[in-house]
C-alpha cells in the first residue's frame, strides 16, 4: 500500500503507521466502503492470464501451463484483500491524543513456487516424458512454504503527539480465525530407485522427508476433498464464533526533523494466530516404500496420488491439530521533504485536511518509501520514490515509481478529494500494464469513503 502511505492524512493512513500526524478532531468511514483493497501478482513476469488460464478448461491445464515456464523456486506468488466494515476515531479530552478503532475483514495469501512438486504431480518420475523412470532424480520439499487465511481484524490504536517534532501511535489487533492453511520448515526429498526384485522393480524412496500441512475448515480429514463451510460459517469466523483467536500490534512515529524533512516509520503485525477449529493435518514422514505399481501419476492428477495414500503406498498421515504461526511483519520507513506555496483559498465551499481552512498554503512534498514484509523463506521488498501534491484545497494526488520484486516500472497514482467533510480517495498500482492487463503479473487497486471532520 505504499501509494496510500502517509498520504493527505487520510484515516487509513493510520493503519499504516498509527504514529502518523493527525490535524483532524473526528472520522467515520462509510461502512464496508471507507477502504476496499485488492492486489494480487507474481515474481514472475511470465505469470500472467494469457500465459496461465487462456483458452484452459481446467486446474490441471492451468497448473501444466505454470509447470512449462520453467520457473525458478524462489519465484513467490501473492494475494491480499481487505474490506473495512467500520473505522472511527475521535481526539481526546486531552487534545495530544487520538484514538482510532475499527474493524476489517482480511484475506491474505502467499506461496513461494513449489516447483518440484508441481514436476512430480505432473509427470511422476517421467519427467522428460519417454516412457522410462529417471532414477535418483532428487525432488525436494523445502520449495513447498504456503500461508493462507481469512481473518476478521478487530483493532484499536492511540496516536501521540509528544512534541512539536515527534508524534508516536500503537494500535492493538484481535484476530478471528475463519479460514487457514500452513506449510513451512519443510525439509528431505523424494526419488526413485530400482526395486532389485521382479514383483517389486521400484521403490519409491522418502528421504529425510518432513513436511506438514496445517489446515482450518479447508479439507476433510478422511478423504482430503474440500470442506469449506457455508457463507454463514465464514461469516460467523470472522466474529469468534469458531474459536480460532490470535493478537498483534502495531508500532509508528514521524518525526519532524525540521518543518520542511520528515522522518517516518512503522512495525506491523507483532503477533501471532491459533487455528483451533475443523482441523486437518497432514503430515508425510521418511520412509522407504517398495511398489508394484508403476512410477507414473502422468494424465491422473490428484486421484492417482489420493488411489496411493488410501492404499497405504504414500507416508502420509491425517490428523486433527490445532496450529498456531506467527504472522507476517511489515516494516515501512520514508523521508519526505514538504514544501509549501501561497495560493487563493476558498474554504467556504471545501476542506483542506492537512491545514486549517483560513491557510493561505497548500503543501508538496517528495521523498522515498522503503517497505519489508518478512514471509516464509523469502521476504518482500519494495522502494518507492514519490511526490505528493495538493491541487487544491480540496483535491490532492501522489504519484509513485516503485522497484519491487514484482516490477521494476511500477507507476502509481493517488488521488483523494474533500467535499466539505466528505472525502473520498482512490488509488491503482503498475499504470503501466493497465493497457494489457491480461498480460500483466501483477496489479493493485484501493479506494474508500470517510467523513472527517476538523
Amino acid at each position: 500500500m505504499q501509494i496510500l502511505y502517509d498520504f493527505d492524512q487520510l484515516p487509513q493512513t493510520l493503519m499504516l503507521n498509527p504514529g502518523s500526524i493527525v490535524d483532524y478532531d473526528k472520522h467515520i468511514g462509510v461502512p464496508f466502503l471507507s477502504n476496499v483493497y485488492a492486489m494480487g501478482g507474481a515474481s514472475s513476469r511470465d505469470v500472467n492470464y494469457n500465459n496461465l488460464i487462456a483458452g484452459t478448461e481446467g486446474n490441471t491445464e492451468v497448473l501444466r501451463n505454470l509447470q512449462e515456464l520453467g520457473l525458478s523456486e524462489k519465484e513467490v506468488f501473492l494475494f491480499h484483500q481487505q474490506i473495512e466494515v467500520l473505522n472511527g476515531g475521535l481526539r481526546l479530552r486531552n487534545p495530544d491524543y487520538y484514538l482510532s478503532f475499527g474493524m476489517y475483514q482480511q484475506t491474505d495469501g502467499y506461496s513461494s513456487n513449489p516447483q518440484d512438486f508441481i514436476d512430480l504431480y505432473l509427470y511422476g518420475n517421467d519427467q522428460n516424458q519417454d516412457g522410462n523412470p529417471e532414477f535418483d532424480e532428487r525432488f525436494q520439499a523445502n520449495h513447498v512454504n504456503a500461508v493462507f487465511e481469512l481473518v476478521g481484524v478487530f483493532h484499536v490504536g492511540i496516536n501521540k503527539k509528544v512534541s512539536d517534532k515527534l508524534t508516536i501511535g500503537g494500535r492493538l489487533k484481535l484476530l478471528s480465525g475463519s479460514l487457514g492453511l500452513e506449510t513451512s520448515s519443510n525439509e528431505g526429498n523424494y526419488y526413485l530407485t530400482p526395486g532389485g526384485l521382479l514383483n517389486e522393480p521400484y521403490a519409491h524412496n522418502y528421504e529425510n522427508l518432513a513436511v506438514r500441512l496445517n489446515t482450518s475448515g479447508l479439507l476433510d480429514s478422511f478423504d482430503l476433498t474440500d470442506d469449506i463451510g457455508s457463507p454463514a460459517e465464514l461469516m460467523a469466523g470472522l466474529f469468534f464464533m469458531n474459536g480460532s483467536m490470535g493478537a498483534a500490534i502495531d508500532l509508528g512515529f514521524t518525526y519532524k526533523a525540521s518543518d520542511e524533512l520528515i522522518f517516518t516509520g512503522s512495525l506491523l503485525d507483532i503477533g501471532m494466530i491459533s487455528f483451533k477449529h475443523k482441523l486437518t493435518t497432514m503430515d508425510f514422514e521418511e520412509a522407504i516404500i517398495p511398489s508394484e505399481d508403476f512410477y507414473d501419476p502422468s494424465g491422473k492428477g490428484l486421484d492417482y496420488w489420493r488411489s496411493l495414500w488410501l492404499s497405504d503406498e504414500l507416508p502420509l498421515t491425517t490428523d486433527e491439530k490445532s496450529f498456531s504461526y506467527f504472522r507476517s511483519p511489515k516494516l515501512n520507513g520514508s523521508v519526505r521533504y514538504e514544501m509549501q506555496r501561497k495560493v487563493k483559498q476558498d474554504p467556504q465551499a471545501f476542506r483542506n485536511v492537512r491545514a486549517d481552512l483560513s491557510s493561505d498554503y497548500l503543501t508538496s512534498s517528495f521523498g522515498m518509501q522503503v517497505f519489508t514484509e518478512f514471509r516464509p523463506q523469502y521476504p518482500i521488498w519494495a522502494v518507492t520514490g514519490f511526490y505528493s501534491r495538493q491541487l487544491t484545497n480540496f483535491l490532492s494526488a501522489k504519484a509513485t515509481y516503485t522497484v519491487d520484486k514484482f516490477s521494476y516500472y511500477n507507476l502509481g497514482l493517488g488521488v483523494s478529494a474533500h467535499i466539505k467533510s466528505f472525502n473520498f480517495y482512490a488509488t491503482a498500482d503498475n499504470l503501466v500494464a493497465l493497457a494489457s492487463i491480461k498480460n500483466s503479473n501483477y496489479q493493485s487497486v484501493q479506494f474508500g469513503m470517510n467523513f472527517i471532520f476538523q
